[in-house]
């Protein structure tokens, strides 16, 4: 009995992680669709600014007397920003981690020999003095 219930624990713990990583990515997506309306209207050309203005003018034009025939529909409401909170949430996901550097003896798919390095006062730049091979003119 004891072991059941530590399986029900188990499984209810990860299905609260996964409700949890649901909710922060709607969330994340919802901040998206709200964070930034003037975005919407900064366009290159006046014809892509009317073309901007004109459609969601035209949904509205369009969802009212709809809603007002077939109320019901509202119920779509909730699905439609699920669904746009969803995918532009998937669209802004961090991105891979980049590769590892190159080791400090590789630059620009050349291996160097390193004289020494040196470090800024502060830790944050360092200079690399690689050895220089002298070569004679002809």
């Amino acid at each position: 009995m004891n072991a059941s219930r530590e399986e029900l624990r188990d499984a209810v713990r990860e299905n609260l992680a996964a409700v949890r990583a649901a909710g922060g990515r709607l969330a994340r997506g919802t901040g998206l669709l709200l964070e930034s309306p003037a975005v919407w209207f900064d366009v290159p050309t006046m014809g892509a600014l009317l073309v901007r203005i004109a459609v969601p003018v035209g949904v509205l034009a369009f969802a009212g007397p709809l809603l007002a025939r077939a109320p019901q529909f509202i119920y779509a409401v909730p699905a439609v920003w699920v669904t746009a909170a969803w995918r532009l949430s998937d669209s802004s996901a961090t991105p891979p981690p980049l590769p590892d550097p190159p080791p400090g003896d590789e630059y620009a798919g050349q291996i160097v020999r390193v004289d020494r390095v040196e470090r800024g006062p502060e830790g944050v730049m360092c200079t690399i003095h690689v050895v220089r091979e002298e070569v004679n003119g002809p």
